[in-house]
């Protein structure tokens, strides 16, 4: 098949639906098929020309990336120039020019996102040349309040009902995330349910080391990985520190993620605090490294009001640490799904995480957490979501 998948942003881009993108593109093509990106060169919200939740900017730093390009596994990806952002909406005329130019070409075509301008730009350009698509909107929440939650709301009613009618199928990646397409006013039995998922191979082996990993191997390490922005949470995890340094004073404080306009006010706040000597934060690291932390971490925390599903958590479960998880969202189907520490998101957050990771240091690694890592490599791997999705593309390129 002839596939087309299209997001506002993609590899090198880090995300959890940007990884989603990139991974299912790698595995349709090692299976044979024709893939093609559609995508930004944007890599970040404020490398464009706009307004954006860090305010406005006026100059443009996009990153020089080819404009076409082909993996190894035969994926080709086109990347046009955002000419102009707002909020999560990017205007990007190239992109809209190829679609229109090429839509009917592909036998599938697969757009990502919700609350940006891609779905939209798809179902009016299919519409108008009558060819299905099939929509996968990763989160269909928003963490705005004020004016952009009451924006978002009228979208919902209006643009978002509308490309929640026109695709031929939804893809949901719990049934949470099902039932947030219901409650838009989505079709039941256009809804269909397909996991996210993580590389299983590069976690199969992998165990904790007694060498430092970036030198950050002590007494205790707590782990959080998410880009920073204020819904992740990783507030709440400094709030924590205090508690939890007086029962183990040696414990270091990992952030990794992309900063995303909210990395200086965590940094203020650790500072402020008195706790920035036992935290790193970090904005680079390898795929390695990446896992490597996860094996040697202690325990992972990631305390998201507004995740579809939380990759990095799974990727925490397939390397045998145990996990402190928001109750809420896509986190929420993990916890029932495979368990962990649950944080209700209403109450006193930092509490909450001082009182798990203290428990979770006192009892240590116990066969609950091996047991879910076991199940995750066995039941969460890229190669049976491709097959998953391959089935769905030939229900919908045959109806």
């Amino acid at each position: 098949m002839k596939i087309l998948q299209v997001f506002e942003r993609f590899y090198p881009r880090v995300g959890g639906a940007e990884n989603h993108v990139y991974n299912i593109s790698k595995e349709l093509g090692k299976l044979g098929h024709e893939v093609t990106v559609v995508t930004s060169t944007s890599i970040a919200p404020n490398d464009v020309r706009g307004l954006s939740k860090r305010g406005l900017s006026l100059h443009v730093s996009l990153p020089d990336l080819p404009p076409n390009e082909t993996t190894e596994e035969n994926v080709k990806i086109c990347r046009f120039e955002p000419k102009l952002g707002f909020y999560t909406l990017l205007f990007t005329p190239g992109l809209i020019a190829y679609l229109y130019r090429h839509l009917r070409e592909f036998d599938i075509v697969h757009v990502h996102g919700y609350l940006h301008a891609e779905p939209a730009i798809v179902a009016g350009i299919a519409t108008l040349k009558k060819k299905p698509f099939i929509l996968t909107a990763h989160d269909l929440k928003s963490s705005y309040g004020g004016i952009l939650g009451l924006t978002k709301k009228m979208a919902d009613l209006t643009v978002g009902n509308l490309i929640l009618n026109a695709a031929s199928v939804l893809i949901a990646l719990t049934p949470i995330n099902r039932d947030e397409y219901l409650r838009l006013g989505a079709h039941r039995e256009r809804i269909r349910i397909v996991p996210n998922a993580i590389r299983t191979q590069d976690f199969a082996s992998l165990r904790d080391s007694d060498s430092s990993s970036e030198g950050f191997k002590q007494d205790k390490m707590v782990l959080f990985v998410g880009r920073f922005v204020a819904y992740k949470g990783a507030q709440h995890i400094i709030k924590a520190i205090k508690d939890i340094a007086t029962d183990y004073p040696f414990t270091r404080f990992v952030f990794v993620g992309q900063d995303d306009g909210y990395l200086s006010s965590l940094i203020g706040l650790a500072r402020s605090l008195a706790v920035y000597e036992k935290c790193s934060f970090l904005t680079l690291v390898s795929d390695t490294e990446l896992r490597q932390l996860y094996a040697n971490a202690d325990v992972f925390i990631l305390p998201s009001t507004c995740e579809a599903f939380g990759i990095t958590a799974l990727e925490s479960m397939a390397a045998g640490t145990p996990v402190v998880l928001a109750n809420a969202g896509g986190l929420s189907f993990l916890l029932s799904d495979l368990g962990g520490s649950p944080l209700d998101m209403g109450g006193d957050v930092p509490i909450q995480i001082a009182k798990a990771v203290k428990e979770i240091f006192r009892k240590g690694t116990h066969e609950d957490v091996e047991n879910r890592r076991k199940r995750v490599l066995q039941e969460y791997s890229w190669p049976a979501v491709a097959e998953q999705l391959t089935s769905i593309y030939g229900e919908v390129l045959h109806a």
